[in-house]
């Protein structure tokens, strides 16, 4: 385990050219201030975002900084199953419904979205030219995955879990967003794919307003809980740095793929929950189940699988 990495700083991340990066979110707060960076160390970036106006304005002004940032937007909305499907097929080809809406926007949709592009992340890095550890799937979670989800973790019978408070719904879907990367190192991890999820603290964006229906309350005090809190710019760093720092493909040990960060550069230990194997591969099933169920993920993960008989 490490301690934070205080003195780090984006500017030392190597050079990124020949990188591809896709980005849910990339038109505004933590993921266009993550763009940013990126493209800052000649990365091409996709933005995926449900509204074509924003992504636009957002590539429009990035440029204005970056006369030659590679930028490309994705039509997805994460709110829509169908449209997670177009827009990964739609990656894809550019790189040659009942849920609960937290559970469904900030887990389920990348779920599907990630599984979607196996073939292509698994052939990326089974490419001689790809760098080690150059191929990353980066969850941003948060530690209510610790202090809201239910202490004894997913709840499998329940997943919509309608009668929970908003808070305890969002806490849920985090803790979706932990096991998944789990899940994802276990299964893909020796095939040189690097998963990890991460909390980057709390940040002055517009999410700090809470989770969709919070209570009044919350809106009340949520000044100070943003207080000395930092704005986008610098609260991305924790997700720059997991993204594309080499130090962390220099980590060892065994909890670094699959692993929990806080901030930059910090692996930490995840909740019981968050840390339960077990409860990582129930994830897997059930989403896969579901989806398949739903006609969205077809052969894509079974094409996947079949790379790691090879």
């Amino acid at each position: 385990m490490s301690s934070s990495n205080s003195t780090w700083d984006p500017p030392l991340l190597p050079d990124l050219t020949g990188r591809i990066v896709l980005i849910t979110g990339g038109h505004s707060g933590l993921g266009l201030a993550t763009t940013r960076r990126l493209v800052d160390k000649n990365a091409k970036v996709y933005i995926a975002s449900r509204s074509l106006q924003k992504a636009t304005e957002a590539v429009r002004n990035i440029k204005e900084t970056y006369s030659g940032a590679q930028l490309e937007v994705l039509e997805m909305d994460l709110a829509d199953l169908e449209s997670v499907r177009r827009g990964a097929e739609d990656f894809r080809n550019l790189t040659p419904q009942g849920i609960e809406t937290q559970l469904q926007t900030n887990y389920l949709s990348h779920r599907l979205l990630t599984s979607l592009l196996l073939p292509t992340l698994l052939s990326t890095a089974n490419n001689p030219r790809t760098p080690a550890n150059a191929v990353r799937i980066i969850n941003v979670s948060s530690d209510g995955h610790a202090k809201l989800a239910p202490k004894h973790g997913i709840n499998f019978e329940d997943m919509n879990m309608e009668s929970a408070s908003t808070w305890t719904r969002y806490g849920h879907s985090k803790l979706c967003q932990v096991l998944h990367a789990k899940a994802l190192a276990e299964r893909y991890g020796g095939k040189g794919v690097l998963a990890v999820s991460l909390h980057p603290g709390t940040v002055r964006t517009g999410l700090s307003k809470g989770p969709r229906g919070s209570t009044w309350w919350y809106r009340f005090i949520q000044p100070l809980v943003e207080l000395g809190a930092p704005g986008p710019e610098t609260g991305c760093w924790g997700i720059v740095w997991c993204a594309a720092s080499s130090e962390i493909g220099e980590m060892r040990g065994e909890d670094v793929n699959g692993g929990y960060f806080e901030g930059v550069g910090k692996l930490s230990t995840a909740s019981k929950a968050g840390e339960d194997g077990e409860m990582a591969r129930k994830l897997w099933a059930w989403s896969e189940g579901n989806l398949s169920e739903m006609g969205l993920l077809g052969g894509t993960e079974s094409e996947a699988d079949a790379k790691l008989e090879e």
